[in-house]
């Protein structure tokens, strides 16, 4: 059933489970709620369980650490992608891991799996940061369904975690020469992608080895070296279009 509903007129929260026909919410998500947005009785908004639909409820009392909600109505979420595009990519300076997981989020990615590589800067990053990032994006960008980030791996883990994937897309700056490009490898109906993206120094040799011996071939974002978070988004936007999401 499509949404009766303006929801850009409604807010999105995102819960661990919905109950009918009324719940109440409270912690981070009901100070958002009433301390942020200044909601009052008789607002709507959408309530998101992960699990693809959204949950329609009215506030009906406030109290001073929580709000009841009573249900209205629900229905599938239609922006989530039929593709399941997983990102790997490696921790970078700054807020760009944090930037890049937002941008990812906006894009349609399911799972993002950070790294350190072999010219990784950053050695650590908090999960909870990114975590958030991606929480506050799928509420901004209309998603039912938050991302999977994961804890932080090496990169020797991640030829074996790529069982299962339709396609495998190993962005690496110096494959122009002799890589694929993305629209030799993507086709339109895969179903499970992998996108791994390396640090601002790139992969190293040993790097691009281990991944060729697993079976994997380097492919080109194209003529210009891209920056790390820009490689990521940009890879992620392009293989959307390729297997046809944004059609």
């Amino acid at each position: 059933m499509a949404s009766v509903y303006d929801e850009k007129e409604l807010r999105r929260f995102f819960v661990d489970k919905t109950e009918k026909p009324t719940m109440r919410v409270t912690g981070n998500e009901y100070k958002h709620l009433a301390e942020v947005l200044r909601a009052r009785v008789g607002d709507k908004i959408i309530l998101c369980p992960n699990d693809g639909r959204d949950y329609v409820y009215e506030a009906v009392a406030f109290d001073k650490s929580s709000v009841t909600l009573s249900y209205i109505d629900d229905y599938e979420n239609d922006t989530e992608p039929r593709l399941n595009l997983s990102v790997f990519l490696s921790l970078l300076k700054g807020d760009k891991t944090e930037f890049a997981v937002q941008k990812l989020t906006e894009l349609g990615v399911k799972k993002i799996f950070p790294f350190i590589g072999e010219y990784t800067v950053r050695n650590s990053e908090k999960s909870d940061r990114l975590r958030r990032a991606a929480h506050e994006a799928s509420k901004q960008c209309g998603r039912a369904i938050i991302p999977e980030v994961f804890e932080t791996i090496k990169f020797a883990d991640v030829p074996h975690m790529l069982d299962g994937y339709d396609t495998v897309v190993f962005a690496y700056e110096g494959a122009y020469a002799t890589g694929k490009r993305l629209g030799d490898v993507v086709r339109k109906n895969d179903k499970n992608i992998a996108l791994i993206v390396g640090p601002e120094g790139g992969f190293s040799e040993a790097e691009v080895g281990i991944m060729t011996d697993n079976g994997y071939t380097s492919v080109t974002l194209g003529k210009r070296i891209l920056r790390a978070e820009t490689a990521s988004v940009a890879g992620a936007a392009v293989i959307m279009q390729l297997a046809g999401e944004w059609e």
